[in-house]
């Protein structure tokens, strides 16, 4: 998981030096494998477009490049890269320009063609770790333009986070926001969306259905509209960008973005396409196939989740991957956007068998939050609004079978017996309560096991957003994880049975017994010798 300081900071106001905030983030369980600091693109590196596209005449693996400036001429490059389409655009290091690695940018000729500068990967500029491709950057900006200032992510930092399985909260930038606001002491809100809604309610328009609760737990749907022609809002293409996503287009960059920073994955459907405008959720029949996004026909099997329209046509794969029939496109003018919550095994199982994984697909394997999908949609509406998306009134949501939030019954003395610690109850619930556990005494009679740990005994609420969360031993963790395990003193167990020899260990040995030819002293029989005399090495007789 990557995320950016700036976001973190969308959150919780935290500041200090970056190493500093890798070493908490770390100490939390949320090991940084990398961190890149955002430096200035060199002087001489602007936005260019990619005019045209032709191979070289003489090499296979380079190719010729025209692009735009700005300036009103164009310049020929030769590339590399083929990740590139026209119409692109992509950051262009002029002739003259130095760059980080000390190259200077040269009028070159490469196998017979000229080159006038060169075009350039996040690798080559110190602004991300891809060096596949060059870095193509998101619509809008202003040919010409010095890269530093049209990107503005100069001096932000990025956090390339090792996140374990049972850690779904952390695979959003508001997961990692709240561990590191509680570790800090700091405040961490996560505003609700504001925005309008206009028009016809949505549920004049669609409904759902969910046939299988035990697959699908909740589905919401929004209807947005006025979507054709908007652009990805320039600040949220760098963020993609900058977190390893090409921006593809308005409603697939928008859904991509609030995955990344609540968790919670997003689907569109061109509502034009969907057949009487109604979506259902229901399991596969065995061999049913359905064209996905990718252009391939996969065959699913029985028990497989698939979302149908009014005719019960498969137009999707929960929880995978969406079908082909009602992808959006730029002439796309309604939006049907859902959001869901599946059962986690269900599309583990189907994600190996296809063997289809995704952003997607990872966090709901995982488990994402069961109640942010509402918000979610709203967070999308207000990111599309300055485009001129507007929302209509009314979600229109089915529920299936939804995980409950636990009640987990914890024992202060345990707390410490198992940390080796002596924390305070309250210094216990200033561990748990910025992260979203709710702490209570417990009512109830305490039984005899209860009793067995001096302290105070609590009900320990939940939240949704943490399914890793169900035994007392889990909730002991997370104590000792934003305490910081760091601070606990390292001793080693004291047996409560310190070695030594047992009473029968320590009885004398018997009395030899006499042996049964008449008086003579019973002893162990002498070691076995063959018939040819003693071993090489032993004493004869």
């Amino acid at each position: 998981m990557k995320v950016l300081l700036s976001w973190l900071q969308e959150f919780t106001p935290v500041e200090g030096s970056p190493q500093g905030i890798a070493d908490d983030l770390s100490d939390l369980g949320l090991a940084v494998e990398e961190m890149v600091t955002f430096a200035a693109a060199p002087a001489g590196i602007v936005v260019a477009r990619v005019a045209a596209l032709r191979p070289h005449p003489d090499a296979d693996r380079i190719q010729l490049v025209d692009v735009d400036a700005g300036d009103g001429e164009l310049r020929q490059v030769c590339c590399g890269a083929f990740n590139m389409a026209v119409g692109d655009l992509v950051p262009l290091a002029t002739v003259g320009t130095t760059m980080p690695s000390g190259l200077e940018i040269a009028r070159r000729r490469m196998r017979g063609e000229a080159s006038e500068g060169m075009l350039c990967s996040a690798a080559e500029l110190e602004m991300g770790a891809d060096a596949e491709g060059i870095m193509v950057l998101p619509a809008g900006l202003e040919l010409g333009d010095d890269l530093t200032a049209a990107l503005g992510v100069a001096g932000d930092v990025l956090f390339d986070l090792e996140v374990n399985p049972n850690r779904p909260d952390a695979l959003s930038v508001v997961g990692v926001a709240r561990d590191l606001a509680a570790r800090r002491g700091m405040p961490f809100e996560l505003p609700e969306p504001q925005v309008e809604t206009s028009g016809a309610p949505a549920g004049e328009s669609t409904s759902v259905e969910i046939l299988a609760p035990d697959l699908c737990g909740r589905f919401s749907v929004r209807v947005l509209r006025n979507t054709s022609g908007a652009r990805t809002p320039p600040r949220l293409a760098r963020r993609l960008l900058a977190l390893g996503m090409r921006p593809i287009n308005f409603v697939v960059d928008l859904s991509n973005y609030v995955m990344l920073e609540i968790g919670q994955p997003s689907h569109a459907f061109d509502a034009d396409l969907v057949s009487g405008g109604a979506l259902g959720v229901r399991r596969a029949a065995e061999g049913e196939q359905v064209e996905t996004l990718d252009g391939a026909v996969r065959t699913l099997h029985a028990g497989d989740g698939v979302i149908v329209d009014s005719s019960d046509r498969a137009i999707g794969i929960a929880g995978v991957m969406g079908g082909a029939s009602t992808e959006i496109s730029a002439e796309t003018e309604v939006v049907l956007l859902e959001a869901a919550w599946w059962n986690p095994p269900d599309i583990a199982r189907t994600s190996r068998r296809l063997g289809l994984r995704s952003e997607a697909s990872a966090r709901f394997e995982a488990g994402v939050d069961p109640e942010i999908a509402p918000w979610a949609l709203e967070r999308f509406a207000e990111l599309a609004a300055p485009g001129g998306v507007t929302l209509a009134p009314d979600l229109v949501q089915a529920q299936g079978h939804l995980p409950p939030s636990p009640t987990v019954r914890v024992r202060t003395g345990r707390v410490n017996a198992i940390l080796g610690t002596g924390l305070t109850p309250a210094e216990m619930r200033a561990c748990l309560e910025p992260i979203g556990f709710g702490v209570s005494p417990t009512a109830a009679e305490s039984s005899p096991d209860l009793r067995s740990y001096p302290g105070e005994t609590w009900d320990v609420t939940v939240p949704s957003w943490r399914p890793d969360t169900s035994t007392e031993i889990d909730v002991i963790e997370e104590v000792g994880r934003l305490w910081s395990y760091s601070r606990i003193a390292r001793t080693v167990p004291k047996s409560p049975h310190p070695g030594g020899l047992t009473a029968h260990q320590r009885a004398p040995p018997p009395a030899p017994a006499a042996s049964a030819g008449g008086g003579g002293v019973g002893g162990p029989p002498p070691p076995a010798q063959g018939t040819r005399g003693p071993r090489r090495g032993g004493r004869g007789p």
